[in-house]
């Protein structure tokens, strides 16, 4: 057996030099904080301003063209006109 080990190859050391680096910055809760809710506010401001635009542009389009199909006031000028003949032949309309 001690032949057996003898035969093997000799192992030598690896040796590692480690370097100190500069101390970091310390994050601590508050700074945490701070940056998330800086984070959440930049996404809110940009959706308020998105919501703006977007209400702004649904407004003035409604301006521009008040008639349409979508809020119900063009329905006025497609009526069934149902009229009732009375004995005198003239048309009234039925209530």
């Amino acid at each position: 057996m001690f032949t057996a080990l003898a035969s093997l190859p000799q192992i030598s050391p690896t040796i590692v030099k480690i370097v100190p680096a500069p101390p970091t910055k310390e994050i601590s809760v508050v700074d945490l904080i701070l940056g998330g809710l800086g984070l959440t506010g930049v996404i809110l401001l940009c959706a308020l301003l998105v919501g703006g635009l977007l209400g702004g542009l649904f407004i003035w389009f409604k301006s521009v063209r008040p008639l349409n199909s979508l809020n119900g006031q063009a329905s006025q000028t497609h009526g069934l006109h149902l009229t009732t003949l009375t004995s005198d032949s003239t048309p009234q309309e039925q209530r």
